[in-house]
């Protein structure tokens, strides 16, 4: 059995063999370099017993010697695969799982049913270029694939790197990652070969999951806070992975959201924090406001959109509309998009994550750390200062004060925040009970946004139209009124923390 370590990268720029090859000549790293045709079929059940097992079996051919390996369950987070291997050659094309070592199958799996029931599901084909090298005190392994994977007629693309420790420090696998975001343009990748496989052979993609919760058990806070950490990295690299898919703004603010509920961990924690992670909630304040236009451009979208709600009502004013489309010309478009979250220094900082919950240097991320602290204290202690504040800001609005309604979003957006990192302790009804009226009053704030820039484009013109002006003022009554009625409600319920 080996265990295998690698760092996964998406690429994203042409002409990569020929970038790898320089950046290491340049950096005065000698390297071994091989080409090969690599060819694989992954084999299961129709049912998948083997993937609901955590297993991953597949045969490769190359230079017409063929190897089955099963991979079985391991761990991946921000793009670090570690997953323990087992391979063993064959002769023929088709698995032959007794020859796997026994120890490796759970008690309740019955091999030779197993066997009987498999069957080829995808196979992928590409070109493997590897550079083998020593770097610092460790042996490396760093791949370029560029292929296909293809199931039934469907065919996804294959464009990543893989850096792989042969023997040595994982350390040396974040530095030579970090000399590879100096050169060249890359993404984080969770998802592997196998696993887009597996979503080609369903026809499907897997639903992005927007619910940003953490779940906890009873760990001790220091635990819960890294637990926190890895998920919303997860989140983070699912939400760009869809993105790059569908070029979605509602995506990317998924992505965003999830940014602004890891920078959300380091603030409830901050007592816990040393200057090297402050350091990081800075960073990932500094990307969460790059991406800050995301949530105006996802409202002048809907303003455009030609079944939107609003679109009738604007179609009275050619003007207003006009200025409309000049406001959503002002929003950056994908390339831009994609020059930032491949940039060296986002790289740098999904890296630096990576390490705080890998790595064996802790230490230097926290101080006056102790396991003995109650967690679920600690949660009502924050949750019951979030509300807090939540309470003064709402109750200190003025009635059919727009701009100090909205306002409030950001206190409440963190209030949920908090919610979804420390929810998973507290008793789930009680909590949906109490969670989802301020869910709804959020939309609600979200609406009046859209309202209030229709607003201030009216104010933009030189005329404005009395039709529209009358309707947008009648709107933001409407909602003003059913969002004090609300807020009116919610801040009357019990906390279910203390139930």
């Amino acid at each position: 059995m080996a265990t295998e370590i690698e760092l996964k990268y998406f690429v994203v720029e042409q002409n990569v063999k020929q970038s790898i090859s320089q950046l290491l000549t340049d950096n005065q790293i000698e390297f071994d370099l091989q080409v090969k045709q690599l060819g694989n079929s992954y084999f299961d059940t129709p049912d998948l017993a083997l993937r609901k097992l955590d297993m991953g079996l597949r045969v490769r051919t190359q230079n017409n010697a063929r190897e089955q390996t099963i991979k079985t369950s391991g761990n991946v987070v921000a793009g670090l695969h570690q997953r323990p291997e087992y391979n063993v050659s064959i002769n023929q094309g088709f698995p032959e799982l007794s020859l796997f070592p026994q120890d490796i199958w759970p008690a309740t799996a019955n091999v030779g049913i197993l066997q009987q029931a498999l069957v080829a599901l995808f196979d992928t084909n590409f070109e493997r270029v590897t550079w083998l090298f020593t770097f610092n005190t460790s042996t490396i392994e760093l791949a370029y694939d560029r292929g296909t994977i293809e199931s039934g007629g469907r065919i996804d693309s294959i464009d990543e790197i893989e850096v792989e420790l042969v023997k040595g420090d994982t350390k040396d696998l974040f530095a030579l990652a970090q000399l590879l975001f100096s050169g060249i343009k890359l993404r984080p990748g969770t998802k592997s070969k196998a696993a887009r496989g597996y979503a080609l052979w369903r026809d499907d993609n897997e639903p992005l999951d927007q619910s940003l919760e953490i779940y906890h058990q009873k760990e001790g806070v220091l635990s819960a806070f890294l637990i926190g950490v890895g998920q919303c990295l997860n989140q983070i690299q699912s939400a760009l992975d869809t993105y790059f898919k569908t070029s979605q703004l509602q995506d990317l603010s998924t992505f965003v959201d999830a940014l602004a509920s890891l920078r959300h961990g380091f603030w409830l924690f901050n007592d816990y924090m040393s200057n090297e992670s402050r350091n990081l909630r800075a960073e990932l304040s500094h990307f969460i406001q790059l991406f800050s236009w995301v949530d105006n451009a996802i409202y002048l979208k809907e303003l455009m959109n030609k079944t939107g709600n609003y679109r009738k009502k604007l179609e009275y004013s050619e003007q207003l509309i006009e200025q409309l489309k000049l406001e959503k010309r002002r929003v950056p478009d994908k390339a831009n998009v994609v020059e930032l979250i491949c940039s060296e220094r986002f790289n740098r900082l999904q890296l630096a994550l990576l390490k705080l919950l890998v790595s064996n240097e802790q230490s230097g991320y926290f101080c006056s750390v102790s396991e003995t602290v109650n967690l679920r204290q600690f949660a009502q202690q924050k949750l019951t200062g979030s509300l807090t504040e939540l309470h003064k800001g709402m109750v200190a609005c003025e009635k059919q004060n727009v701009q100090q309604y909205i306002a409030q979003r950001p206190i409440l957006h963190r209030s949920l925040l908090t919610g979804a990192w420390f929810g998973s302790l507290f008793e789930g009804e009680l909590r949906q009970q109490f969670r989802m009226p301020w869910v709804d009053i959020q939309k609600g704030l979200c609406e009046l946004q859209t309202l209030w820039i229709i607003h201030q484009q009216l104010e933009k013109l030189a005329e404005q139209p009395i039709k529209i002006v009358k309707w947008q003022h009648s709107k933001v009554e409407n909602l003003m009124h059913a969002l004090e009625h609300s807020i009116e409600g919610a801040l009357n319920m019990a906390a279910y923390w203390y139930e």
